[in-house]
């Protein structure tokens, strides 16, 4: 058996070899390439002997090159064998064998052409004999074929999918009768492969395709070079090779289609029948693959072609019509591409030539209409003109009536004038042609099988017409069809068919709608992303990448508005200009990309200020108005943006002529506009002219703006995310009216107003919230009684701006915008109101919302485990996949790569659906019995915990008032300030901040601050009665001067004694302490610009020295300063592990001043932990080494250079040895042992100007992690300092836990506070200056 299957393995092998080398002599008629293939069949023929099943095709074949060879050479041996040779092979196989029809033809082909040769009548003879034998067989062959075109040209006329079916079957049947060598077999494989590609035509089934193409090829390989039919057969190869491009966009078909059609038009000569067809199909491949690589030269080359063939089909040819309509859908293409007119308009006569040539009923004519009206419809999107959308329906109606069901062709009919209706709905307000496109779309549908080509096109025009039908009519469900219908036709069009990138641009634009009317960010996300996709199938300078561009280019824009980021409007104007680059004038979508341009350079603008963006904005806006006259249907859009172009220069700079035109404009475009698309001009209108009436005062105006706000909310869906900001518009309106007419009646409806907006969930959460704080601030300064819910709704809103699925930077930096003060103004409202226990509730859920939502990820379920474990094991899944995003980097420049753009976009996708997941899930717990409050701002029942150990002061700040509320087990007490003002307060911070800059540059008070300060100095006279100077102390910072500072004693001074005077002294009277040498504890939580001033150190300080000081903070109560209430609650649990202390200095760090002192400090510490096994020293240590041992660390010292960032809070960092250990460096640990830390180091709870009340410094950040208590500085401290502060507060701290010898327990750490006072009033003692005693403050419990 092996034997067998080696010799079998080398007989294929021979006569694969001898069949190549035959089809080679058949291409290129060389008799080398002959006599190979004879003497590889011969040897193949000797390995195979008498018996061996597949002998007989080795005779075959062996007779069959010989037979050529006698034909190339006439060497009469040839025919001889090749006789002798098929005698055998139908004498030794009888009737048996499925190749003797072909050897019995061949052997009274060869018997004849001997007869010619010899004249011998014994060979006619025989040669007539085999013929008559023949036909036996023949009859069934030629019926099977003919049958099967029979068929094929049924289908054609019919249309009936049995019809092609049974022809495919008879051609089949008919091939099983032909050997490989039967001289028709080339035909009945031409037939079955042209019968399956007319079945793939109509259900799009790919292995049809597939089948046709290899059939094709076998027919070329069949056929030698000089075969008459071989132009055709090549012809029809490159035909199939096309539609497997179309479907696949697999370019090397499309080339070697295009080299097929080159070989066979060189094959045909000028004057040949067939010429003119070849060049049409020869234009026409290169014409798709000018659509797929947008090459100048093949689209020119295809209308040349195109003209040639033209010119071949003179009338009255029969051909002359389709060759006139190639050549104008050729030049229609062109047009595009370049934007001639001329190309368009010679295509339209070109088609209505070629109509004329197909009068009904002629089977072509429905083609010629088609064709005919598609132009017309594309000029009508050029030119407005609504005669020739008119003319076009009427040619696509008559269309259908030429294909009535079942032709094959009618669902093409039907969804072409079902888009020209759809096209014509958007100009009439008043008619069913929406409605008639619908169910146009929904017949060419239903009479086209699942896969038939038509279903993607139709499915994604269905779609498009739904979306429109929503814009009309509001109904949500022919949106959420469009969209899903999209997702159908996306779904039959893979990667990499040409047509998928064009449905997942319609699919994206849908999607924007959606997000439009919902708000959810998802479907904008997903929108950009394919977009994006899209992109990548479009390289420059194919014809659709301007398109895909701008659309991009759009989303981003949009996701801007929502966001804010600056990167998508960079971007966005970016994609833009490239595309304006891709369509020089006159490119017919030059326009629409200029306007785009004009619009994001309006924004750049608004946000960058640059003027040259604006004017540049307004050049083009109004390029692009003389481009479309009335009544184009593109032109109110493009009136409406110049108007808002001028209205954004009215507002920036104060050009009011501006102004007048804007309004103007807006009218304009509104006369043009149908009902349902007219709220946003009505908006903008009504905007533009509440701001004249705020200029110049005309009642009529601002009547007339209210009039129109009203008109563009009734213009809206119920729901539509644009009803928070136009009802936020018609509020700040009907203000005006108030304020003009002080009638209640406009107060009322104002407020009203603002909350229908604010209540408008669609909407973004940043929308909602500026109305919120809006309408808080009117409803506040007119003593409004919706103020408080204004107020609780905007603070409600803010987790939603700072929401967890950002990353830090992302959530701080939504905080900055217009957050701060927010909560300061809500507890002063409440204060007025005497609801003092709300005002502290508002102050808590309002404050420091960064750190709050980030410890609700770490928050300990333990209650919840038990009610619900499944719950609480989702929690932990979210949280801790969201505070690792917290953590990403999210920075992004225009040279990114687009895989990482898209690999960042997807990321955010995800976090942001992480977010909305863990809001869920929290609403699922609160669903339970008991668990109502779970993760909610604390209630006033919970926080009055927090002043377990000592009262808690909260001093509020807000432009209406200073006072403090006082936090005990009892309740909350109010202490006015009625002396001190939100001004004076901020006066004080700046004059501190002089006094700690010591930098020699203005030795002087601020004259900016001179009119304040005086008002302070004649209420409190006696302050400032010295002019003491003191030299600056040696600092660990960077970048302090140290050259002397002429007055800061007296600034301090001046501080100190007017922060107790207004602020402490009234405190300590209310909660009637004493002075003490024991004072009792007192937790201060300073809002708004309190944050920076040093409330502990407040007090009347003599001139002279420390023993003449009057009275002080220090000498009634210890001090700690707290973020939040939140921060003193819930219980000090033992640490995990026995007792560890780190201590890491720093005396030479890098680029910086050394700070020689550290090491003093470390001994000091040395000596007061006593035994070195719980002492962990990192001397010069890096990020890392720092990071590795905190986890295990009870007590943190750090000695060395702080730095607080101004700009970015979030970068504020200790600087250790090999870079900084920034704050979001250390929110990235869990610290399970974490106590207390020691931050002796500069500006550790300097906090951030632009955010005090998120109060985002290293001290803070270390609570967050875990450490119970902080030890840091409010500025720059003294070097030499450290180690004496450092020597009292470790003695004092070791002593208060019973002994001097370090314990596995550890010192107390709950008695941090006392020590710093003690060591504090030591460092006093030295009657050394404010600026090196006071930065030292206690955070924490």
């Amino acid at each position: 058996m092996l034997a067998v299957d080696l010799d079998n393995s080398e007989v294929s092998k021979l006569s694969k070899l001898a069949e190549d080398a035959l089809a080679n002599f058949n291409q290129s008629t060389q008799l080398p390439s002959l006599d190979t293939a004879v003497c590889l069949h011969r040897e193949a023929l000797r390995l195979r002997h008498n018996q061996h099943p597949e002998r007989i095709v080795s005779l075959g074949s062996l007779a069959a090159a010989l037979y050529a060879r006698f034909r190339c050479t006439n060497d009469v041996l040839n025919i001889d064998e090749a006789i002798s040779l098929l005698n055998e092979a139908v004498g030794a196989y009888p009737e048996a064998c499925t190749y003797l029809t072909d050897y019995l033809s061949s052997l009274s082909i060869f018997l004849a052409t001997r007869f010619d040769m010899n004249c011998k009548r014994e060979d006619l003879q025989e040669s007539m004999a085999r013929r008559r034998h023949v036909s036996q067989f023949t009859v069934g062959i030629n019926l099977l074929l003919k049958l099967g075109n029979d068929f094929s040209e049924r289908f054609s006329q019919s249309g009936d999918s049995a019809d092609i079916g049974t022809a495919i079957a008879f051609f089949r049947e008919g091939l099983e009768m032909l050997s490989l060598r039967h001289p028709h077999r080339s035909v009945a494989l031409n037939s079955l492969a042209n019968a399956l590609h007319t079945q793939f035509d109509q259900f799009g089934q790919f292995e049809d395709l597939n089948e046709a193409i290899s059939l094709h090829r076998d027919v070329l390989y069949l056929i030698p070079a000089t075969h008459p039919d071989r132009s055709d057969f090549l012809n029809n190869l490159a035909v199939a090779l096309v539609a497997r491009f179309n479907q696949l966009d697999q370019c090397e078909d499309l080339d070697e289609a295009i080299s097929l059609h080159r070989d066979a038009l060189k094959l045909v000569p000028a004057s040949h029948p067939h010429r003119s067809g070849y060049l049409n199909n020869l234009a026409a491949t290169l014409g798709t693959r000018f659509n797929n690589s947008a090459q100048r030269k093949d689209l020119d080359e295809a209308i040349s072609l195109h003209r040639d063939a033209v010119e071949l089909q003179p009338a009255p040819h029969p051909d002359r019509s389709m060759s006139l309509n190639n050549l104008a859908l050729t030049l229609n293409t062109r047009f595009g591409h370049l934007g001639q007119r001329k190309d368009l308009d010679e295509s339209i006569l070109l088609h209505r030539d070629a109509l004329q040539l197909f009068p009904s009923p002629h089977p072509y004519r429905s083609s010629s209409l088609i064709n005919l009206a598609e132009a017309l419809h594309h000029r009508f999107s050029q030119s407005g003109q609504r005669e020739e959308l008119d003319e076009a329906i009427s040619l696509h109606q008559e269309a259908i009536k030429l294909r009535p069901a079942p032709h094959p062709d009618r669902p093409h009919s039907l969804a072409g004038c079902a888009a020209a209706l759809s096209t014509r709905s958007d100009q009439l307000e008043e008619c069913n042609d929406l409605d008639d496109a619908i169910s146009l779309y929904r017949d060419a549908l239903q009479l086209s099988p699942a896969t038939h080509p038509i279903q993607s096109s139709a499915l994604g025009g269905l779609a498009i017409a739904l979306c429109k039908r929503f814009d009309k009519s509001g109904h949500y469900e022919d949106l959420d069809d469009a969209i899903s219908l999209h997702r159908n036709a996306l779904e039959l069009l893979p990667t990499p068919h040409p047509d998928r990138q064009t449905s997942m641009s319609n699919l994206a634009v849908a999607l924007i709608t959606r997000f439009h009317q919902s708000g959810q960010r998802d479907d904008l996300d997903d929108a950009i992303s394919l977009h994006r996709n899209a992109l990548e199938f479009f390289p420059a300078p194919h014809p659709s990448r301007p398109r895909s561009l701008t659309n991009l280019a759009n989303a981003l824009s949009q996701r801007f508005d929502q966001s804010g980021q600056d990167e998508d409007l960079d971007e966005a104007i970016s994609l833009q200009q490239d595309a304006l680059q891709l369509e020089p004038a006159p490119h017919p979508g030059r326009s629409g990309s200029m306007n785009n341009l004009a619009t994001l350079l309006s924004k750049r603008f608004e946000q960058s200020g640059q003027h040259k963006d604006l004017e540049n904005a307004i050049s083009l806006h109004r390029d692009v108005l003389e481009l479309f006259p009335a009544p184009h249907p593109r032109r109110p859009g493009f009136l409406n943006n110049l108007a808002v172009a001028l209205n954004t220069r009215v507002n920036q700079l104060g050009q009011f002529v501006d102004l007048d035109e804007a309004i103007s404009l807006y009218r304009d475009a509104l006369e043009l506009l149908p009902s349902q698309d007219r709220s946003r001009t009505l908006n903008n209108l009504a905007i533009a002219l509440s701001r004249r009436f705020n200029q110049e005062g005309q009642h009529e105006d601002l009547d007339e703006a209210i009039n129109f706000f009203h008109a563009s909310l009734n213009a809206l869906a119920s729901g539509h995310h644009y009803i928070c900001g136009i009802s936020a518009n018609l509020g700040d309106a009907l203000m005006d009216a108030f304020s003009r007419t002080h009638e209640p009646e406009h107060l009322e409806k104002a407020m009203a107003a603002y909350r229908v907006g604010v209540a408008c969930e669609s909407a973004p959460a940043s929308e909602r919230f500026v109305a919120a704080r809006v309408w808080a601030h009117h409803a506040d300064s007119r003593r409004h009684e919706s103020a408080l819910d204004a107020y609780c709704v905007a603070i409600e809103l803010l987790p939603r701006l700072a929401m967890l699925g950002l990353d830090l930077q992302s959530r701080h930096q939504a905080l900055i915008s217009g957050s701060d003060g927010l909560a300061r103004g809500a507890a002063a409202c409440a204060v007025r109101s005497g609801r003092y226990e709300m005002a502290v509730e508002l102050l808590e859920a309002g404050r420091a919302v960064f750190w709050s939502q980030a410890l609700q990820l770490r928050t300990p379920m333990t209650d919840l485990c038990e009610a619900a474990p499944e719950l609480v094991a989702k929690l932990r899944r979210i949280s801790m996949d969201l505070e690792r995003g917290s953590f990403r980097d999210v920075s992004r420049r225009l040279s990114e790569a687009l895989q990482k753009v898209m690999s960042m976009e997807k990321e955010f996708s995800h976090f942001r659906r992480q977010n909305e997941e863990w809001l869920t899930t929290l609403e699922e717990v609160r669903q339970l019995d008991g668990f109502q409050n779970f993760l909610r701002p604390s209630r006033i029942s919970m926080l009055q915990h927090g002043a377990a150990n000592g009262p808690v002061v909260i001093l509020n700040a807000s432009n209406t008032g200073c006072a403090a509320l006082i936090l005990t087990g009892t309740g909350v007490q109010h202490v006015p300030f009625p002396d001190l003002s939100f001004v004076a307060v901020t006066v004080l911070v700046k004059l501190l901040r002089h006094a700690v800059a010591q930098d020699g540059r203005n030795p002087s008070l601020p004259k900016s601050n001179g009119t304040h300060v005086d008002g302070l100095v004649q209420q409190i006279p006696f302050v400032l009665d010295t002019s003491q100077l003191l030299g600056p102390p040696s600092e660990r910072h960077i970048g302090r001067a140290s050259d002397r500072s002429e007055q800061p004693e007296e600034v301090f001074r001046y501080v100190l004694g007017v922060l107790w005077k207004l602020v402490v002294e009234p405190v300590i009277r209310r909660l009637d302490l004493k002075k003490s040498n024991d004072p009792t504890r007192l937790w201060w939580c300073p809002t708004g610009p309190f944050t920076f001033l040093p409330i502990h150190a407040a007090g009347m300080y003599a001139t002279t020295s420390f023993a003449e000081s009057t009275e002080c903070t220090f000498d009634y109560v210890v001090s700690s300063y707290t973020p939040t209430i939140s921060t003193l609650l819930g219980n000090i649990s033992l640490p995990a592990n026995s007792f560890k202390m780190m201590v890491a200095i720093q005396p030479d760090t890098p680029g910086q001043r050394s700070l020689p002192f550290t090491l003093d400090e470390l001994r000091k510490i040395e000596d007061h932990v006593g035994n070195n096994d719980y002492l962990i020293k990192i001397v010069r240590g890096s990020v890392k080494e720092i990071l590795s041992h905190l986890p295990a660390t009870s007590i943190a010292h750090f000695a060395c250079h702080g730095q607080q960032n101004t700009q970015n809070p979030l970068e504020s960092a200790l600087l250790l040895q090999d870079g900084p250990l920034k704050v979001s460096h250390i929110m990235q640990q869990s610290m399970p042992n974490a106590s207390l830390a020691f931050l002796s180091a500069c500006e550790t709870a300097m906090g951030e100007e632009n955010l005090p009340d998120e109060v985002i410094h290293l001290g803070a950040t270390l609570l967050f992690v875990g450490f119970r208590g902080v030890v840091a500085t409010m500025w720059s401290m003294a070097d030499l300092d450290g180690p004496k502060v450092a020597d009292t507060f470790y003695e004092s701290l070791f002593k208060e836990s019973g002994s001097t010898t370090t314990t596995a327990s550890g010192p107390n750490t709950t008695q941090a506070a006392c020590a710093l006072h003690r060591a504090i009033t030591r460092l006093r003692s030295e009657n050394i200056s404010f600026l090196r005693w006071v930065p030292y403050i206690h955070l924490g419990r």
